[in-house]
């Protein structure tokens, strides 16, 4: 009764008295701040997985993108799907812009769900205590912020917004994304950003250096530096993995290794994804600093939501506005500097 009561509630974001010296100075600075937030409530206020799906293209809609808006299936046993937003631009160069819209639990049902290939999803993601606000309704809202901006810009290059679902059961939605695109199209990839838990109160935003392209780190210091923006250089965690790591770098065997690392016996189920030929691509990925701890590994073992992720202190109230706002001008500007360039061999420090 409780979860269902917890469920119904709607959340706002209010500006910590942290936040309040965080001055709009501009109209276009107003309302992006506006729209971030517009998006990171009405995804945390949808309720599970297949709700969230619903709000995300209620919000493309309401942001004029429905026309460069298409759905696509994940595997035959995933009730969740891949959004993507294609704007094409001048030249056949395709940057992706990633993010994952579905949260997860770590609750004793998040079990038999991974190990199904996330198949148990629609009987009880409505049960997650997680607003999945941090992860990764700030990904989302940034990416579809990004998409927004990029639509009304003529730039040369082909971008591609992908909201994938079921990160959480293995990265299947990403997975599956890199199994269907030709080789053609892999080879036109110029670089891939991904957002994954951005913009939380008491964190710095990072890029994660430790698998992001080092020229693509050096880019957004220096842009981060220019704009006075914060920004650290931080390391993802040996156990933790994000939708960069399909683009990054796949295959026949390296699928399956992830899916058996994530799904264990749900590997030996056929997958879409297992379809695929060896892919690699430059990719950057940014996400807050030092974000797990002590709690997040003990609540993935013990199977309780007792940690900032995957469980109820994921909650609206960990968003901070100006972070997310600032990591929105510091990928714009990214991927403004990177549209003048044609391939990495050009780039220059």
């Amino acid at each position: 009764m409780s979860l269902l009561v917890f469920n119904s509630c709607s959340y706002k974001l209010v500006p910590s008295s942290k936040n309040q010296g965080f001055k709009v100075n501009t109209h276009f600075q107003l309302e992006t701040l506006k729209s971030l937030k517009v998006s990171i409530e009405k995804i945390v206020n949808a309720g599970g997985n297949l709700r969230r799906k619903r709000s995300v293209l209620e919000r493309i809609n309401e942001l004029s993108l429905s026309k460069f808006t298409s759905i696509e299936n994940i595997d035959w046993l995933s009730f969740q799907k891949n959004i993507l937003i294609e704007i094409k631009g001048k030249s056949d160069k395709i940057v992706y812009v990633v993010s994952h819209y579905d949260k997860t639990d770590n609750n004793p049902l998040s079990l038999p769900n991974n190990l199904l290939n996330g198949v148990l999803d629609p009987l009880i993601s409505w049960s997650y205590t997680s607003h999945g606000a941090i992860d990764n309704a700030t990904g989302v809202a940034l990416s579809l912020q990004l998409a927004k901006k990029i639509s009304e810009e003529n730039l040369n290059h082909t971008y591609r917004i992908l909201l994938v679902g079921s990160e959480e059961s293995g990265l299947r939605g990403s997975r599956a994304h890199m199994a269907r695109i030709t080789e053609k199209v892999n080879d036109n990839i110029f670089y891939v950003i991904n957002t994954d838990i951005i913009g939380v109160k008491g964190k710095t935003n990072c890029v994660t250096s430790n698998i992001s392209s080092k020229k693509l780190v050096d880019i957004s210091l220096n842009i981060a530096e220019e704009l006075n923006i914060e920004l650290d250089k931080g390391i993802l965690p040996s156990m933790s993995s994000s939708d960069y790591a399909p683009f990054q770098k796949t295959s026949f065997l390296i699928d399956f290794k992830r899916s058996l690392q994530f799904n264990l016996i749900g590997a030996f189920l056929p997958q879409r994804s297992y379809f695929t030929k060896k892919k690699e691509n430059q990719v950057i990925n940014f996400s807050s600093c030092d974000l797990l701890g002590v709690k997040d590994y003990v609540g993935s073992i013990l199977l309780m939501p007792i940690g900032t992720i995957h469980g109820f202190r994921d909650h609206i109230k960990l968003v901070d506005e100006k972070k997310l706002y600032e990591q929105y001008i510091l990928t714009y500007e990214l991927i403004k500097t990177m549209d003048q360039k044609k391939d990495f061999t050009s780039l220059q420090f």
